[in-house]
């Protein structure tokens, strides 16, 4: 069957059907939350977010006509780099200041629910940059998307479907690399894209100073906040009290940036394989027991970003640290390589081949370093033992790299949590067909092994005389080697935590190759 071009270009807009999801009430702790911040039920939102703290902030209007922070949701993936998006395929999730009205929240998204964030805007435009379907939505699964556990998803849904019913035209969300403080703009001070974030920077500054949803214009590919600097370009002056409250705020976090630097604060570039997500959801099942649950990888590794350290002229420090960003910007390149050959509809059916991947390293690199790739060469790779651990339900791992003593070592590294019994869809109690609460389920032990080389390891046979599979190692990639618990705990362990679900390559799901069955995509 032919694959409907529309579901490629719908990267996380994909639909399942009319859904019940979309009309969830405002669960009764948020709404005495509402009242006890003085917020009412209806009151105008808006949604900021922090892609390296992986965080998703609700500010509601309270009665005094100023928002106020209603609550934090961790986020569980977003995809890329920290940094704008550009061009489609880049899998980045966009930074800057966007609108939502009612027609883009999606109430059949394929992943539970979602909302459009609304990229590119008109800065985004104006400086020609391309993609779309950048969505906020549930099944903790990003490929170029924020991405929520199921049950965060439909509580966030609530609350902005009320707002936008009760007669809000559109809300705010304004995404960020980090949070503005002085001390990250210290830390990214040699980052290439700083230039950029600290024109978001005087856009959170004005929602700090007001807690007002903040006016966006453009004025020459630079964002103009409240009418601050936009006369150039015909844009009506900001309020003087305005403007002066956001200089005196912008020169006291340009004092402290000074101080932190001439105390010793070193530059830093934070540089990920393919985004992150937050602390909160590392080695453990998140929201096993939802729908779709297909969609959903078992568990997240502890290691999503690597910090490079930064000399004077924004160079790698020492060696360990270029040693570092050149394994990184390997992984980083792969991961592109893969997501741009599925977008062209030629997925790569293994790993992408090792010259094309250190040629597209190289332009990776100068985004993320802002300089040329050294051509110094990883030293050449020595042999080192071969790992093999046999798991119930699951293929066995090879890891070609010496394995530490701390697998033998009493005690999990990573521990792989059963799901909470309160992570069932939340229509299950209302329609009755709630499943009892599983046993507790013992967690496998499992142990980073810190991979060196690059190669395909040879099969080999276990002690039993089965095959084992064959895995490549890359650079910078983390290899997980699982210790399986013992037979009578296997036993007693729900189907979905003995087996668990396989993560299928993200261009298997835009193919329909495997996962959810693709539907129409959405608007």
């Amino acid at each position: 069957m032919a694959v409907p071009i529309m579901l490629l270009a719908a990267a996380c807009s994909n639909q399942n059907g009319a859904s019940l999801r979309s009309i969830s009430p405002v669960p009764p702790s948020l709404l005495a939350e509402m009242q006890a911040k003085d917020m009412a039920r209806t009151a105008p939102i808006l949604v900021r977010v922090y892609k390296k703290e992986s965080e998703l902030e609700i500010w509601k209007q309270t009665s005094s006509g100023k928002y106020g922070l209603l609550k934090t949701y961790p986020i569980c993936r977003w995809s890329g780099q920290l940094g704008p998006k550009k061009v489609e395929g880049d899998r980045q999730v966009p930074e800057g200041f966007y609108n939502v009205g009612m027609g883009q929240l999606n109430p059949n998204s394929k992943y539970y629910l979602s909302f459009d964030v609304g990229y590119p805007n008109n800065f985004d435009r104006q400086l020609g940059r391309a993609g779309g379907d950048i969505m906020v939505h549930g099944s903790c699964s990003s490929r170029g998307c924020f991405a929520m556990t199921d049950k965060q998803m439909a509580e966030i849904y609530a609350v902005a479907r009320e707002a936008l019913q009760a007669g809000q035209g559109s809300f705010q969300l304004q995404s960020y690399p980090f949070h503005m403080t002085a001390e990250n703009m210290a830390k990214n001070r040699k980052n290439p894209n700083l230039g950029f974030w600290q024109n978001l920077k005087e856009g959170s500054d004005n929602f700090e100073v007001t807690k007002q949803s903040v006016k966006t214009d453009v004025c020459k590919g630079r964002y103009v906040f409240n009418g601050d600097g936009g006369a150039p370009c015909g844009i009506a002056p900001a309020s003087p009290s305005v403007a002066a409250a956001v200089y005196d705020k912008k020169r006291n976090d340009e004092a402290k940036i000074a101080s932190l630097i001439s105390s010793g604060t070193k530059a830093y570039n934070y540089i990920y394989q393919d985004g992150g997500s937050n602390p909160i959801f590392v080695a453990r099942s998140v929201d096993q027991m939802a729908v779709p649950g297909k969609d959903r990888p078992f568990v997240y590794s502890s290691i999503d970003v690597t910090e490079v350290a930064l000399n004077d002229n924004g160079a790698p420090a020492t060696a360990a640290d270029a040693q570092a960003a050149r394994q990184v910007t390997y992984s980083a390149a792969e991961e592109l390589l893969q997501s741009e050959a599925a977008i062209a509809r030629r997925p790569l059916r293994g790993p992408a081949d090792p010259k094309a991947v250190a040629a597209r390293q190289q332009s990776v690199y100068a985004g993320l370093m802002g300089g040329k790739l050294p051509a110094d060469q990883l030293p050449a790779a020595q042999p080192a033992a071969v790992a093999t651990v046999d798991v119930p339900g699951r293929p066995s791992l090879v890891a070609a790299a010496p394995v530490p003593a701390e697998v033998a070592a009493p005690g999990p590294k990573v521990a792989a949590a059963a799901p909470a019994g309160d992570d069932q869809p939340f229509y299950a109690s209302w329609l009755g067909f709630a499943s009892e609460p599983a046993k507790p389920a013992q967690p496998a032990v499992t142990a980073q092994v810190d991979p060196v080389q690059t190669g395909t390891v040879p099969e080999t046979k276990s002690k039993n005389g089965k095959k084992l599979v064959r895995q490549t190692v890359t650079p910078g990639k983390p290899v997980v080697a699982s210790v399986a618990p013992p037979a009578d705990q296997v036993a007693a362990l729900p189907s979905s935590a003995a087996n668990p679900p396989a993560e299928q390559p993200f261009y298997k799901r835009w193919l329909n190759w495997g996962g959810d069955s693709a539907a129409t995509p959405a608007n």
